[in-house]
Protein backbone atom coordinates (compact mmCIF):
# COMPACT_ATOMS: atom_id res chain seq x y z
CA UNK A 1 0.00 0.00 0.00
CA UNK A 2 0.92 3.45 -0.77
CA UNK A 3 -0.01 6.88 0.39
CA UNK A 4 0.29 10.15 -1.34
CA UNK A 5 -0.16 13.40 0.72
CA UNK A 6 -0.48 16.21 -2.17
CA UNK A 7 -0.60 19.87 -0.46
CA UNK A 8 -0.46 23.67 -1.21
CA UNK A 9 3.57 23.44 -0.22
CA UNK A 10 4.87 19.66 -0.45
CA UNK A 11 4.17 16.38 -2.00
CA UNK A 12 4.80 13.99 0.63
CA UNK A 13 4.51 10.00 -0.69
CA UNK A 14 5.05 6.83 1.84
CA UNK A 15 5.29 3.46 1.25
CA UNK A 16 6.34 1.02 4.12
CA UNK A 17 10.12 2.52 5.64
CA UNK A 18 10.14 4.11 2.05
CA UNK A 19 9.08 7.97 2.21
CA UNK A 20 9.62 10.60 -0.39
CA UNK A 21 8.95 14.63 -0.51
CA UNK A 22 8.86 17.26 -2.89
CA UNK A 23 8.26 20.67 -2.70
CA UNK A 24 4.90 22.04 -4.78
CA UNK A 25 3.05 25.42 -5.19
CA UNK A 26 0.81 27.49 -6.94
CA UNK A 27 1.83 25.87 -10.84
CA UNK A 28 2.43 22.60 -9.17
CA UNK A 29 0.45 20.65 -12.17
CA UNK A 30 -0.74 17.16 -12.70
CA UNK A 31 2.06 15.99 -15.12
CA UNK A 32 3.89 16.74 -11.92
CA UNK A 33 2.31 14.64 -9.73
CA UNK A 34 1.94 11.66 -12.03
CA UNK A 35 5.66 11.99 -12.83
CA UNK A 36 6.80 11.73 -8.98
CA UNK A 37 4.20 8.84 -7.95
CA UNK A 38 6.02 6.95 -11.25
CA UNK A 39 9.21 7.18 -10.25
CA UNK A 40 8.63 6.68 -6.32
CA UNK A 41 6.93 3.09 -7.49
CA UNK A 42 10.19 2.65 -9.56
CA UNK A 43 11.63 2.70 -6.36
CA UNK A 44 9.68 0.37 -4.21
CA UNK A 45 10.85 -3.05 -4.40
CA UNK A 46 7.31 -4.44 -5.46
CA UNK A 47 4.40 -2.69 -6.89
CA UNK A 48 1.93 -1.62 -4.31
CA UNK A 49 -1.45 -2.95 -4.74
CA UNK A 50 -3.43 0.05 -3.88
CA UNK A 51 -2.44 4.02 -3.98
CA UNK A 52 -4.45 5.98 -1.93
CA UNK A 53 -3.92 10.08 -2.69
CA UNK A 54 -5.02 12.17 -0.57
CA UNK A 55 -5.77 15.94 -1.65
CA UNK A 56 -6.78 19.21 -0.88
CA UNK A 57 -10.08 20.59 -2.37
CA UNK A 58 -13.62 18.96 -3.30
CA UNK A 59 -13.30 15.46 -4.98
CA UNK A 60 -15.76 13.19 -6.78
CA UNK A 61 -16.77 9.70 -5.39
CA UNK A 62 -15.32 8.61 -8.82
CA UNK A 63 -11.77 10.31 -7.91
CA UNK A 64 -11.75 13.46 -10.23
CA UNK A 65 -10.96 16.80 -8.90
CA UNK A 66 -14.14 19.53 -9.23
CA UNK A 67 -11.71 22.25 -7.38
CA UNK A 68 -8.72 22.89 -6.00
CA UNK A 69 -7.84 26.44 -4.69
CA UNK A 70 -3.80 26.31 -3.63
CA UNK A 71 -3.35 24.23 -6.30
CA UNK A 72 -5.48 25.70 -9.47
CA UNK A 73 -3.77 23.04 -12.42
CA UNK A 74 -5.18 20.07 -10.41
CA UNK A 75 -8.50 20.73 -10.90
CA UNK A 76 -10.23 18.46 -12.95
CA UNK A 77 -7.58 15.82 -12.75
CA UNK A 78 -8.47 12.39 -12.35
CA UNK A 79 -6.19 9.63 -10.67
CA UNK A 80 -8.09 6.42 -11.58
CA UNK A 81 -7.91 7.40 -15.42
CA UNK A 82 -4.42 9.32 -15.41
CA UNK A 83 -2.71 6.49 -13.47
CA UNK A 84 -4.69 3.57 -14.45
CA UNK A 85 -1.03 2.50 -16.39
CA UNK A 86 0.56 1.54 -13.26
CA UNK A 87 -1.11 -1.37 -12.69
CA UNK A 88 -2.43 0.09 -9.05
CA UNK A 89 -5.73 0.32 -7.73
CA UNK A 90 -5.70 4.16 -7.12
CA UNK A 91 -8.29 6.38 -4.60
CA UNK A 92 -8.25 9.59 -4.70
CA UNK A 93 -10.20 11.52 -1.72
CA UNK A 94 -9.81 14.74 -0.04
CA UNK A 95 -6.70 15.43 2.32
CA UNK A 96 -8.20 16.06 5.07
CA UNK A 97 -11.03 13.10 4.88
CA UNK A 98 -7.96 11.09 4.92
CA UNK A 99 -6.59 12.79 8.24
CA UNK A 100 -9.67 12.25 9.77
CA UNK A 101 -9.80 8.46 9.20
CA UNK A 102 -6.16 8.00 10.62
CA UNK A 103 -6.66 10.32 13.20
CA UNK A 104 -10.03 8.70 14.41
CA UNK A 105 -9.45 5.27 13.76
CA UNK A 106 -9.89 4.33 17.39
CA UNK A 107 -12.80 6.33 18.56
CA UNK A 108 -15.39 4.48 20.14
CA UNK A 109 -18.45 4.03 17.99
CA UNK A 110 -21.15 6.21 18.04
CA UNK A 111 -19.28 9.03 18.48
CA UNK A 112 -19.06 12.34 17.55
CA UNK A 113 -15.85 14.01 16.92
CA UNK A 114 -13.59 16.17 14.32
CA UNK A 115 -10.05 17.04 13.13
CA UNK A 116 -9.49 20.73 11.91
CA UNK A 117 -6.02 21.40 9.36
CA UNK A 118 -4.69 24.50 9.13
CA UNK A 119 -1.76 24.72 6.71
CA UNK A 120 -1.48 26.17 3.45
CA UNK A 121 -5.20 26.94 4.01
CA UNK A 122 -8.03 25.62 6.65
CA UNK A 123 -10.17 22.32 6.27
CA UNK A 124 -12.31 20.24 8.30
CA UNK A 125 -14.01 16.65 8.41
CA UNK A 126 -16.14 15.16 10.98
CA UNK A 127 -17.80 12.32 12.01
CA UNK A 128 -21.45 12.48 13.78
CA UNK A 129 -23.13 10.07 15.37
CA UNK A 130 -20.14 7.75 14.34
CA UNK A 131 -20.83 8.03 10.72
CA UNK A 132 -18.89 10.55 8.50
CA UNK A 133 -20.71 13.91 8.31
CA UNK A 134 -20.39 13.66 4.22
CA UNK A 135 -23.14 16.22 3.09
CA UNK A 136 -25.36 16.42 -0.32
CA UNK A 137 -22.57 16.27 -2.30
CA UNK A 138 -19.98 14.58 -0.33
CA UNK A 139 -18.32 17.70 0.40
CA UNK A 140 -19.09 18.57 4.14
CA UNK A 141 -16.05 20.12 5.62
CA UNK A 142 -15.31 22.95 3.87
CA UNK A 143 -14.41 25.08 7.36
CA UNK A 144 -12.00 27.25 5.09
CA UNK A 145 -14.84 29.27 3.55
CA UNK A 146 -16.37 30.04 7.17
CA UNK A 147 -16.92 33.44 6.49
CA UNK A 148 -15.67 36.39 9.68
CA UNK A 149 -16.59 39.93 9.91
CA UNK A 150 -12.93 41.60 10.29
CA UNK A 151 -11.49 45.27 9.84
CA UNK A 152 -15.05 46.12 8.48
CA UNK A 153 -15.41 43.82 5.79
CA UNK A 154 -16.54 39.24 5.28
CA UNK A 155 -13.64 37.96 4.77
CA UNK A 156 -12.93 33.54 4.26
CA UNK A 157 -11.54 31.90 7.80
CA UNK A 158 -9.11 30.48 5.12
CA UNK A 159 -7.91 34.60 4.32
CA UNK A 160 -7.56 34.75 8.43
CA UNK A 161 -5.67 32.59 9.76
CA UNK A 162 -4.34 30.10 6.62
CA UNK A 163 -0.76 30.24 6.44
CA UNK A 164 0.08 31.20 3.11
CA UNK A 165 -2.78 33.97 3.40
CA UNK A 166 -0.63 35.03 6.53
CA UNK A 167 2.46 34.85 4.82
CA UNK A 168 0.63 37.15 2.19
CA UNK A 169 -0.63 39.39 4.36
CA UNK A 170 2.74 39.97 5.39
CA UNK A 171 4.04 40.22 1.77
CA UNK A 172 6.67 37.60 1.87
CA UNK A 173 6.99 34.46 1.12
CA UNK A 174 5.76 30.93 3.78
CA UNK A 175 9.39 30.52 4.71
CA UNK A 176 10.08 33.87 5.12
CA UNK A 177 7.31 34.47 7.27
CA UNK A 178 7.78 31.81 9.68
CA UNK A 179 11.39 33.19 10.17
CA UNK A 180 9.98 37.00 10.54
CA UNK A 181 7.62 35.45 13.21
CA UNK A 182 10.76 33.12 14.95
CA UNK A 183 12.06 37.00 14.93
CA UNK A 184 9.61 38.20 16.54
CA UNK A 185 8.53 40.66 14.30
CA UNK A 186 5.57 42.83 15.22
CA UNK A 187 3.99 43.06 12.11
CA UNK A 188 4.06 38.92 11.80
CA UNK A 189 3.21 38.39 15.37
CA UNK A 190 0.17 40.72 14.61
CA UNK A 191 -1.04 38.93 11.80
CA UNK A 192 -0.97 35.73 13.45
CA UNK A 193 -2.62 36.93 16.31
CA UNK A 194 -5.29 37.87 13.91
CA UNK A 195 -5.17 34.58 12.61
CA UNK A 196 -5.22 32.69 15.84
CA UNK A 197 -8.61 34.64 17.04
CA UNK A 198 -10.26 33.95 13.71
CA UNK A 199 -9.70 30.10 14.04
CA UNK A 200 -10.38 29.97 17.89
CA UNK A 201 -14.01 31.33 17.09
CA UNK A 202 -14.18 28.54 14.07
CA UNK A 203 -13.24 25.88 16.78
CA UNK A 204 -16.29 27.91 18.66
CA UNK A 205 -18.53 27.20 16.11
CA UNK A 206 -18.06 23.69 15.73
CA UNK A 207 -17.95 22.88 19.42
CA UNK A 208 -21.48 24.55 19.52
CA UNK A 209 -22.62 23.53 16.28
CA UNK A 210 -21.69 19.71 16.55
CA UNK A 211 -21.39 19.13 20.62
CA UNK A 212 -18.61 16.92 19.55
CA UNK A 213 -16.52 15.13 21.83
CA UNK A 214 -12.77 14.98 20.32
CA UNK A 215 -11.79 17.77 17.96
CA UNK A 216 -8.17 17.25 17.12
CA UNK A 217 -6.11 20.16 15.24
CA UNK A 218 -3.42 19.64 13.41
CA UNK A 219 -1.32 21.86 10.43
CA UNK A 220 1.60 23.61 10.03
CA UNK A 221 0.54 26.98 11.11
CA UNK A 222 -0.23 25.75 13.90
CA UNK A 223 3.24 25.81 15.38
CA UNK A 224 4.04 29.76 14.63
CA UNK A 225 4.60 31.69 17.53
CA UNK A 226 1.60 31.63 19.65
CA UNK A 227 -1.11 30.72 17.48
CA UNK A 228 -2.09 27.30 19.22
CA UNK A 229 -2.52 28.90 22.74
CA UNK A 230 -4.24 31.77 20.77
CA UNK A 231 -6.85 29.51 18.98
CA UNK A 232 -7.37 27.36 22.58
CA UNK A 233 -8.06 30.61 24.49
CA UNK A 234 -10.68 32.32 22.13
CA UNK A 235 -12.07 28.90 21.44
CA UNK A 236 -13.09 28.40 25.34
CA UNK A 237 -14.45 31.89 25.04
CA UNK A 238 -16.84 31.65 22.41
CA UNK A 239 -17.70 28.11 23.24
CA UNK A 240 -21.00 27.38 25.63
CA UNK A 241 -19.49 26.03 29.05
CA UNK A 242 -21.13 23.11 29.01
CA UNK A 243 -20.78 22.04 25.45
CA UNK A 244 -16.84 23.05 25.71
CA UNK A 245 -16.67 20.98 28.84
CA UNK A 246 -17.76 17.28 26.89
CA UNK A 247 -15.28 18.54 24.22
CA UNK A 248 -11.54 17.25 24.14
CA UNK A 249 -9.43 19.74 22.16
CA UNK A 250 -5.94 18.64 21.23
CA UNK A 251 -3.04 19.31 18.68
CA UNK A 252 -2.52 16.14 16.25
CA UNK A 253 0.66 14.26 17.98
CA UNK A 254 2.44 13.49 14.40
CA UNK A 255 0.74 15.23 11.66
CA UNK A 256 3.65 15.66 8.84
CA UNK A 257 2.42 11.98 7.53
CA UNK A 258 -1.32 11.87 8.96
CA UNK A 259 -3.44 12.68 5.52
CA UNK A 260 -0.98 9.96 3.64
CA UNK A 261 -1.45 7.33 6.36
CA UNK A 262 -5.16 7.75 6.46
CA UNK A 263 -4.91 7.83 2.67
CA UNK A 264 -3.45 3.82 2.66
CA UNK A 265 -5.90 3.12 5.36
CA UNK A 266 -8.59 4.53 3.34
CA UNK A 267 -7.31 2.20 0.40
CA UNK A 268 -7.42 -0.74 2.16
CA UNK A 269 -11.06 -0.35 3.51
CA UNK A 270 -12.23 0.32 -0.09
CA UNK A 271 -10.41 -2.94 -1.58
CA UNK A 272 -11.23 -5.42 1.29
Amino acid sequence: MMGVDLGGTKLLMICGEHVQRFETGPDFSPEDLEASIREFIGRLKTRPRCIGIAVPGLVEDAGRIVTCDVLPKMTGWCGVTRLADTGCRILVLNDVKAALAEEMHDAPSGVTAGIIMVGTAVGAAFITEGKTLLGASGWAGELGYMPIWAGGECKRLDELAGGSFMAARCKVSNDEFVRLAGAQDATALQIIHEGAMALGVAIATVVNLLNPARLAVGGGAISLPGYWDIAAEAALRYSIPELWRACRLYRVGDDLTLAARGAVRCAMRKTS
